[in-house]
C-alpha cells in the first residue's frame, strides 16, 4: 500500500500540492501531455525548481491566455490583484467543470479524483451561499488555472499509485484577504466550511493573510483518509512544493511516501464508551461512518437497557491515543452523548502488511498478518467486491481465486 503524508505547516494550495507531488518523481512530460488534453483555452505550464528560504522546492505555474503574467499562486481569494484572468467573471458551474474533466484524456481514476475535489468545493460554496451545490457558479476556483491545478493533482496521485493519504493539521493565517467580492476574513468562508465538514484539524498562526486556499482545503477534505501518522514509519521519498507567499518560514508543502513499521507486537489503544438512549438511528449511523473516516480502529454499538428500562446503545470506539481528542469531539458533535468513559489498554497485535494479488485484469489487496511463526491471509473485501463486479463473477469465486493464488505463491515463499 502506497501511503502519502502531506505536511501542511505553511498551508496548502492547488499549485503547492501539485508541485510537491511532481517533486516526488512524477514524470513531467507525461503530466504535461495529460494536462494538454484538458479542453481549455490556450495555456502554458512551467514546472521549475526554486528556493524558499534556502529550501529547494518545485514550483508549478500556469499562464492562461488571458493572464497579465504568470500564475502567481492558486490562492483563489487573493490573486485578483496579482493577475487578471478572464475566468474571474465566467462563473462556471459544477456540471461545466465536470464536463471539461470528462472530455480530457486523463485516466478514469484521475477524473474521479478531480471531480471529487470539485464536488467538495461545490458543497462548501453552496452552503456558504445558501443554494444547492449544482447551482453554484464558481468564480476564482472555476477558472482555467484552478481546474488545471486540480487535474494535475489527480494525475500525479494516479501516477504515484497512492492508496492512502494522511494529512497534518492545516496551518492558516489571520486577518483579511481580497476576493472578487472585496475583503473577506481568513479563513475564507468556503475554506472554513470545508475544514468544518471534514473535521480537519486546523491551527491559526500569527501570519497575516491566507495560507489555505479553498482548492487546497478541498483536496484535503475530499481525499485525506486520516490526520494521524502511524506511531512508527519510515520515509521512502520526499517531495517539496513551493508556494508564492513570503513568511518567516519557507512557504512549502512537503509530501512524503511513507511505510508503516508494524513489526512491534504490542501497542496501546484508547477505548471510548458512551451509553446513548436519545439519538436517532440516522445520527448513530452517520457518527459511525465519520469515526471510521477519521481513522478509528473500530466502532460498534451494543444494545443495552438504561434507566426506566429504556432501550439504548453503548457506543464503543477503539482508536490510537493521538486520535482521542478528535474522536471525542466528533462523538459530542454528532450524537446526544454528554460524557465518555475513557480507558487505555495494552494489546498484542499481529503485524500487518498489504500486498496486491493479480487476478486477470484486476488487482486485489490481500492483508498478511504475522505473529512470530503464525501467519494468516485475509482478502480485503472492498478490493475483492470491486474486482468481482469488473470480472462479472460472484464474490465467492473471486475470493476462491485469490486464496488459490496465495496458496501457490506461499509454496514459492513469495508471500
Amino acid at each position: 500500500m502506497n501511503t502519502l503524508y502531506l505536511e501542511c505547516y505553511s498551508g496548502i494550495s492547488g499549485d503547492m500540492a501539485a508541485g510537491a507531488l511532481i517533486d516526488l518523481g512524477v514524470d513531467k512530460e507525461f503530466l504535461l501531455s495529460q494536462l494538454h488534453t484538458v479542453p481549455l483555452e490556450q495555456f502554458e505550464i512551467e514546472i521549475s525548481k526554486t528556493e524558499k528560504q534556502g529550501v529547494s522546492a518545485t514550483a508549478f505555474d500556469i499562464c492562461t491566455k488571458h493572464s497579465v503574467h504568470k500564475h502567481a499562486h492558486e490562492h483563489s481569494h487573493e490573486h485578483p490583484h496579482s493577475h487578471s484572468h478572464h475566468h474571474e467573471h465566467t462563473g462556471r458551474c459544477l456540471a461545466e467543470i465536470e464536463h471539461i474533466i470528462d472530455a480530457s484524456q486523463i485516466s478514469d481514476k484521475a477524473k474521479e479524483t478531480a471531480k471529487k475535489i470539485f464536488h467538495a468545493l461545490a458543497q462548501a460554496e453552496g452552503f456558504v451561499h445558501e443554494m444547492p451545490a449544482t447551482q453554484v457558479h464558481f468564480q476564482e476556483v472555476g477558472g482555467d488555472d484552478s481546474i488545471l491545478d486540480v487535474v494535475a493533482v489527480a494525475v500525479c496521485l494516479d501516477f504515484l499509485h497512492i492508496d492512502r493519504i494522511i494529512c497534518s493539521p492545516l496551518y492558516e493565517g489571520s486577518g483579511f484577504t481580497k476576493c472578487h467580492h472585496g475583503l473577506t476574513p481568513v479563513p475564507t468562508p468556503c475554506t472554513l466550511r470545508l475544514v468544518q465538514t471534514a473535521c480537519i484539524p486546523m491551527r491559526i498562526t500569527e501570519n497575516k493573510g491566507e495560507m489555505i486556499t479553498p482548492t487546497g482545503a478541498a483536496i484535503i477534505a475530499a481525499l485525506a483518509d486520516t490526520f494521524a501518522l502511524p506511531k512508527k514509519f519510515t520515509i521512502d521519498k520526499v517531495g517539496i512544493g513551493a508556494g508564492k507567499k513570503e513568511f518567516t518560514h519557507p512557504n512549502v508543502v512537503r509530501a512524503m511516501l511513507i511505510s508503516e513499521i508494524t513489526d512491534t507486537l504490542e501497542d496501546e489503544i484508547c477505548i471510548l464508551k458512551s451509553s446513548i438512549d436519545d439519538s436517532t438511528p440516522e445520527q448513530l449511523a452517520y457518527c459511525h461512518t465519520r469515526l471510521l473516516e477519521l481513522g478509528a480502529a473500530d466502532v460498534y454499538f451494543t444494545p443495552i437497557y438504561m434507566k426506566k428500562n429504556r432501550p439504548a446503545y453503548e457506543l464503543t470506539v477503539l482508536c490510537q491515543p493521538e486520535l482521542e481528542q478528535m474522536i471525542t469531539e466528533t462523538i459530542f458533535q454528532e450524537t446526544t452523548a454528554i460524557g465518555l468513559r475513557k480507558t487505555f489498554a495494552k494489546r498484542n497485535i499481529m503485524s500487518r502488511e498489504v500486498k496486491p494479488i493479480q487476478i486477470g485484469s484486476q488487482t486485489i489487496d490481500c492483508k498478511i498478518c504475522t505473529y512470530h511463526h503464525i501467519k494468516k491471509y485475509y482478502v480485503e473485501y472492498e478490493s475483492a467486491a470491486k474486482a468481482a463486479r469488473m470480472l462479472g463473477e460472484s464474490l465467492e469465486e473471486t475470493y476462491r481465486k485469490v486464496y488459490t493464488k496465495i496458496h501457490d505463491l506461499s509454496k514459492m515463499q513469495d508471500y
